[in-house]
């Protein structure tokens, strides 16, 4: 009998829906404040960026650990951390000309 360790295998347990893609545009953004220190947003300012960029995007919904694993593998494959940055970036342009 072969004894399979717990830690290869890949379980396909119910996680709740999530747009991976708002988990991926919070932490870009979190990534471009910190690199833009000059760059000061209220945190209402914040929501906004992100909802302008989100608007913009592609919702990337998972329920799954396993769907969620598969996500990460096609953002690594296609860059698409460069197509929120560019996102995000505008929408701080957006914001900064227009604050509220």
């Amino acid at each position: 009998m072969v004894k399979i360790k717990k830690s290869k295998i890949k379980s396909n347990k119910p996680a709740p829906i999530a747009n991976y893609m708002e988990e991926l545009a919070d932490d870009v953004l979190h990534e471009l404040l910190l690199h833009h220190k000059g760059a000061r947003f209220s945190t209402t300012a914040r929501r906004d960026i992100k909802a302008l960029a989100l608007n913009r995007l592609w919702p990337m919904y998972t329920t799954t650990t396993l769907g969620r694993d598969f996500l990460k593998r096609i953002i690594d494959e296609d860059n698409v951390e460069k197509d929120v940055a560019r996102e995000l970036r505008a929408a701080m342009n957006i914001v900064r000309s227009n604050p509220r």
